[in-house]
């Protein structure tokens, strides 16, 4: 019997999105909107996270920042899993030379730890968000590819794969039709969880300076804006680490679920 996945991890994942999505509408200020007499002001009615250090409301900023953290991390995602289900496929269905090419490349790229790579296309060409999908993009593209080439390669071997091979179907509607399904299943959890890696990626190279633009507000410029005064603004600087620990937290759970909920049924 199936386990359901914890309503919990749904719930809080759902709570992430809307966030992400409605942040910047309901932000109670200007994200942007600068107040010099306000600086680095504790929490209160007025500003319920306090203002940054140079007056800013710390809670709109965090707020706004959602859709750039969560955004940027599905869109690299999106990029990396596409080229790795792709990669993979080839991979499954072109013989001992393309598969070995394929994995090759990717054994190749999982050398070099990911956050690095990234790093180094951010530093290489001035950090901004290009370069910065750019490196992610090719720091996780392998990890979906080995995962589609080893699911494409064990159901291309069973037997409705042969039977509608040897009934006269083209290649490509048996692809399509037989293996890229159980593909995307078995992916699904690892680009949730790619997504909260995504994320962090994101907020260390902004950390960094090498990721989007100020005062763009994203959560790990903002971590290293307010670092400096953190002897005063305990609160704003808190806020952005809150942030993307419950985001990374809400993705590794509703991976981790998603996960367990798709494992074969147990047998007693």
């Amino acid at each position: 019997m199936r386990i359901a996945p914890p309503r919990g991890a749904a719930g809080l994942a759902a709570a992430i999105a809307a966030l992400a999505c409605l942040g910047p509408l309901v932000a109670p200020m200007d994200p942007l909107g600068q107040d010099l007499m306000r600086v680095m002001e504790p929490p209160g009615a007025r500003h319920w996270l306090g203002t940054d250090h140079v007056g800013r409301d710390v809670l709109s900023r965090v707020l706004a920042g959602a859709p750039y953290s969560l955004g940027l991390a599905l869109l690299s995602v999106g990029m990396s899993a596409s080229t790795g289900t792709l990669l993979g496929l080839v991979a499954a269905n072109s013989g001992a030379a393309g598969r070995a090419v394929v994995m090759r490349l990717a054994d190749l790229v999982l050398a070099f730890p990911g956050l690095l790579l990234a790093l180094l296309l951010s530093g290489l060409f001035g950090g901004g968000v290009l370069p910065m999908l750019a490196g992610l993009h090719l720091a996780m593209w392998p990890l979906y590819a080995r995962m589609a080439d080893a699911t494409a390669t064990s159901t291309l071997r069973e037997g409705h794969v042969e039977a509608a091979r040897l009934a006269g179907f083209p290649e490509w509607i048996i692809l399509l039709r037989h293996v890229l399904p159980r593909v995307l299943r078995t992916l699904a959890p690892l680009a949730i969880l790619g997504t909260g890696q995504a994320i962090m990626s994101i907020a260390a190279l902004g950390f960094l300076g090498l990721g989007l633009r100020p005062p763009t507000p994203e959560w790990g410029a903002m971590i290293s804006d307010l670092l400096p005064f953190l002897a005063e603004g305990v609160v704003q600087v808190a806020a952005p680490c809150a942030a993307i620990f419950a985001t990374v937290l809400a993705l590794s759970l509703a991976g981790r679920s998603l996960a367990g909920s798709s494992m074969p049924p147990r047998v007693r």
